[in-house]
């Protein structure tokens, strides 16, 4: 996988601020996936093209989704913009040719999450909330922790996103409440 041709089309799909998030979640990634000992390319990779789906307009998210058969969830038809890592992920495989299981999962679940995650897919995670970026609390303190352990990282999210989307009066995805429980109990 060529980085800087990737780099290049993704510049051309994405708005200038959105592409600049990208980069500073590539870059935390990286230093992640060094600190974790996980190869670096792929968490790159997927750290770049999380957010490929990202601008993509409700509308045309649900036709995509129709026309990858995904199948979706309420919430999913009430809320498309959850739909952006899934459908992100199908089109890297169908219209990118990027194969690798592993950066398709961390693309597609980074917005979600899901139990069993794998650590591309929860560094990816973890760098999308913590990136330097973003300025709030929340993501300094995930930043500060991954650093530290990436799970407790990993369950902090968890919980930052779910109490700001019930005081936000959000929807919440399933496959969230679904993650950090099993995150939890694998503490146990």
């Amino acid at each position: 996988m060529d980085l800087e041709q990737i780099k290049k089309r993704l510049k051309a799909k994405l708005s200038p601020d959105r592409f600049q998030h990208s980069l500073r979640v590539m870059e935390l990634a990286r230093k992640l996936a060094t600190l974790y000992q996980i190869p670096v390319t792929p968490v790159a990779v997927a750290g770049l093209l999380h957010d490929v789906a990202r601008e993509i307009p409700h509308p045309e998210l649900l036709k995509l989704a129709d026309r990858y058969r995904l199948p979706l969830s309420e919430v999913e038809r009430r809320v498309p913009v959850m739909l952006h890592g899934r459908v992100g992920a199908l089109q890297l495989k169908k219209e990118w040719g990027i194969e690798h299981a592993e950066i398709l999962e961390a693309v597609a679940l980074h917005v979600t999450g899901a139990p069993e995650m794998n650590k591309i897919s929860q560094i990816i995670m973890i760098a999308d909330f913590a990136e330097p970026g973003r300025g709030h609390f929340t993501s300094r303190i995930a930043r500060e922790l991954a650093l530290v352990d990436r799970l407790t990282a990993v369950r902090y999210i968890f919980d930052q996103k779910i109490k700001y989307i019930i005081d936000s009066g959000f929807l919440l995805h399933p496959l969230t409440i679904e993650a950090r429980n099993w995150f939890l109990l694998e503490e146990t």
